[in-house]
């Protein structure tokens, strides 16, 4: 089962920039972090993305989305009404090509959903 993502994760773009999520919620915590949700990674800012600009080529600075469904965000597992975000989410960047997100570290080792 993967683990919940929490506040705390190391997410990156499949080049290694650093995604910085936006939390919507301070009220569920594990292991300090509050817990990520559905929504909280859509427009988050990415920094460092070591993917050259050209032109056709752009580095990624924000996650434009993040694919639907029960491999992003448990179906069982809610916060304020929406599921949270599991160490195998899949989502899309804002680089050119678009790029994948990889979730390095979900920020706790404890709970699963």
């Amino acid at each position: 089962m993967p683990l919940i993502v929490t506040a705390n994760a190391a997410i990156t773009c499949m080049h290694g920039g650093q995604v910085a999520p936006n939390v919507s919620q301070q009220k569920v915590l594990i292991e300090g972090g509050p817990v990520l949700c559905e929504g909280d990674l859509i427009g988050a800012p990415i920094e460092g993305c070591p993917q050259p600009s050209s032109p056709g080529s752009k580095p990624c600075t924000s996650v434009v989305s993040t694919v639907p469904g029960p491999a992003t965000a448990s179906v069982k597992v809610k916060v304020g009404g929406k599921g949270v975000y599991l160490s195998t989410l899949q989502g899309i960047t804002d680089g050119v090509p678009p790029a994948g997100l990889i979730v390095v570290d979900p920020g706790q080792t404890t709970v699963q959903a």
